[in-house]
């Protein structure tokens, strides 16, 4: 299957009102996981609580200080990416913030 095809899946998968939260936590979750990944070589995915999107506003919480702090560094990068990955399904968000909880 090519990208084009998976793209037009995710669009019309978009088009469904409930879907449409989950997939966008869902590319919001793993690209700040993946991210940490790659910029920190921290796996992250036992300590993030939840990833919520409020209008503009990512709402992410965590067990851990030292993950917020870690999180605080690279914060540009991650909402430069993840606004990346949003628009390549069309969904703009102008604004991006994350905020820790």
């Amino acid at each position: 299957m090519s990208f084009n095809n998976i793209k037009d899946l995710l669009i019309k998968s978009l088009n469904k009102t409930n879907k449409e939260d989950k997939i966008i936590s869902s590319i919001i979750y793993n690209s700040i996981i993946n991210d940490f990944l790659n910029i920190k070589k921290i796996d992250i995915k036992w300590k993030i609580i939840s990833i919520k999107l409020n209008k503009n506003i990512i709402l992410l919480k965590t067990n851990s200080p030292i993950l917020n702090s870690e999180i605080l560094t690279i914060k540009n990068i991650l909402i430069q990416n993840i606004k990346t990955k949003l628009d390549n399904i069309n969904y703009k968000i102008i604004n991006l913030d994350i905020k820790l909880k």
